[in-house]
């Protein structure tokens, strides 16, 4: 594996971040303009948005069959540790996905979600290890490693399920997080963001995480008693001594919201924080700091976005934190306040990229566009694409999906280069899909490539129309919802074994809607619609409550396209009664995975 060389090419201020705001539809801070109050949470919003990310285990190699979950979905990883959530409600400032596998603690990630945009996470599981085990009835000491323990009284141990007292053996399972680790980010939970117990948002300085969990002789799960508690002690990292105060909040990760909450404190004993908890999760020493926004912009120097990412910040108070670039190349999350930084872009791969000294930054700041100028890559895809006249395509893109994500490389000339940050040396199918924006065609190309730089030849956009639509009669009325300009969306739900397609037009209320699931699907034939709605007008509603008929006429591959039609009845209620409706249509859908 080569390493990768980048460098900086865009304006960072170096000792002052005096940077303008601006408004950008693909990236945001929650909310418009400088944050005048930035711990305090902004009214809590539901946004669409899509979510993509890598699940690796404790040696960054992918994990296939994990179970994610966001915003109400359900999804399973591939083969290559990814899964994929497409237009999905999430929280705008929390927005939130779990990751559970046989063996591992609880993985999770907390985003601040850009509203209709693809935004990417990777995480890393934690290996889920018996760290010791006392009987119920005389309580015992645990050591998670040197340093840190977590010590229970007698009768303190109840069945989670049922509140009732247990009296076997208690089994802990038990990790340590330090929070010195630059690596941290990629496998604690939620991020350094806390709600203090006024209620407030802030910013959290780690002294030290511990995660338990106790379990029965049956495997089933245990808590502490009502009124009872357990003592946790962590040491404290040799560089973090000298600024560790002498009391220091501690605060509990909910795994259902994805925040830290403020509860209890802990005392520092020696080079230690010592403190009592009453229930488990992940609990951690945090100090609040005030905080501001940021967003950047990465693209490298091909004018391509610069996707699934990891950028960070480094400081002498909160060591180090950051998060991942989305499908377009932004990130956006919180910065210490008032603090000196070094800003760095981090390959997957693990080399650090590129670094610039930034801040300290006094209200919320936009980094713009940084030009990540990309001199070696384990990687590189080139080529041509012409039209269906044989000339070159200026207005247009490329497409390329391997290792089941998606890349696009902007056309200059006809010509693109695309650098890609893989970090496997084994052979892997490409699929290459030239658009030709400014004529609405489009074609695919599949080649082999592992790295170097690969040579994909020339590609035609041309020969498939890069529309969508769908049109349907009912109710005595015809409706087309056709992308551009409106919205088509699809989706393949791998835990729930569906896929779905959402649709809405343009027009005050985002009329007409249809939403309709589909099994899964091998290729052309005869299928079942599940659950179909259709919104035409303000409180004209259809819904299914029979089986419909699909026929699947062409199954093409990713970034191709899916045609069909469809025909039963919908139901309507009028005056209290259930109207039948026949419905009739056609669709064409682009795949997207």
């Amino acid at each position: 594996m080569k390493n990768l060389f980048y460098t900086l090419t865009a304006t960072l201020l170096v000792s002052s971040l005096l940077i303008f705001i601006a408004c950008n539809k693909n990236s945001g801070t929650g909310g418009s303009g400088t944050n005048t109050d930035p711990n305090h949470i902004p009214a809590e919003k539901t946004v669409t948005a899509s979510l993509q990310g890598r699940v690796v285990d404790e040696n960054g190699l992918p994990v296939e069959g994990a179970a994610v979950a966001s915003g109400g979905t359900a999804t399973a990883t591939d083969v290559n540790g990814i899964f994929t959530f497409k237009d999905i409600s999430m929280s705008s400032r929390f927005g939130f996905v779990k990751v559970n596998k046989q063996g591992y603690f609880t993985g999770s990630r907390s985003v601040i979600t850009n509203a209709g945009a693809s935004n990417y996470v990777s995480i890393q599981l934690i290996p889920r290890v018996e760290k010791g085990h006392f009987m119920a009835a005389t309580g015992g000491r645990v050591v998670v490693q040197a340093g840190d323990t977590v010590s229970f009284t007698g009768t303190s141990v109840v069945n989670a399920a049922t509140n009732a007292g247990y009296t076997g053996t208690v089994h802990v399972f038990a990790t340590y997080l330090d929070p010195t680790d630059v690596r941290l980010a990629k496998y604690m939970p939620g991020d350094l963001r806390g709600v203090d117990t006024s209620g407030r948002e802030t910013g959290l300085q780690s002294f030290g995480m511990m995660g338990v969990e106790l379990e029965g002789d049956a495997a089933e799960k245990l808590q502490i008693a009502a009124g009872q508690k357990a003592t946790l002690s962590w040491a404290i990292p040799v560089s973090l001594q000298a600024t560790a105060p002498a009391t220091i909040p501690l605060w509990y990760f909910n795994d259902s919201t994805g925040r830290w909450i403020e509860q209890g404190t802990a005392t520092r004993q020696g080079n230690s924080y010592v403190g009592q908890v009453g229930h488990f999760s992940y609990w951690n020493c945090d100090a609040p700091s005030e905080t501001v926004n940021f967003k950047v912009h990465l693209k490298d120097q091909h004018g391509n976005p610069v996707p699934y990412t990891y950028i960070q910040f480094q400081t002498a108070d909160w060591g180090t934190r950051g998060g991942y670039t989305d499908s377009s190349g932004y990130a956006q999350g919180l910065i210490p306040k008032g603090q000196a930084m070094l800003f760095q872009v981090v390959s997957e791969c693990g080399n650090m990229l590129a670094g610039a000294n930034v801040g300290p930054a006094l209200s919320d700041q936009d980094l713009g566009t940084v030009t990540v100028t990309i001199e070696h890559a384990e990687l590189t895809l080139t080529g041509t694409v012409v039209d269906c006249y044989g000339k070159a395509v200026s207005n247009g893109f490329v497409n390329a999906y391997l290792d089941g994500l998606n890349y696009r490389a902007a056309l200059v000339n006809g010509a693109f280069t695309l650098p890609v940050n893989r970090c496997y040396s084994s052979s892997v199918s490409v699929a290459l899909t030239a658009v030709d924006a400014g004529a609405s065609q489009q074609s695919s190309k599949t080649i082999t490539a592992s790295t170097g730089t690969v040579d994909a030849g020339q590609l035609s956009a041309c020969g498939v129309s890069n529309m969508q639509f769908i049109n349907f009669d009912l109710d005595g009325g015809s409706y087309s919802i056709a992308a551009p300009p409106d919205s088509i969306a699809y989706n393949y739900y791998s835990y729930q074994n569906y896929y779905g397609v959402y649709a809405y037009g343009g027009a005050a209320g985002n009329l007409p809607q249809v939403n309709f699931r589909l099994p899964v699907m091998t290729g052309p034939g005869n299928y079942s619609i599940d659950s179909m709605f259709v919104t035409t007008q303000i409180n004209a509603y259809y819904f299914q409550n029979e089986s419909m008929s699909c026929s699947v006429t062409s199954f093409g591959a990713v970034n191709e396209f899916i045609d069909g039609n469809f025909n039963g009845t919908l139901y309507t209620f009028s005056s209290g009664t259930m109207n039948p409706k026949p419905i009739t249509g056609s669709f064409r859908i682009k795949r997207t995975q």
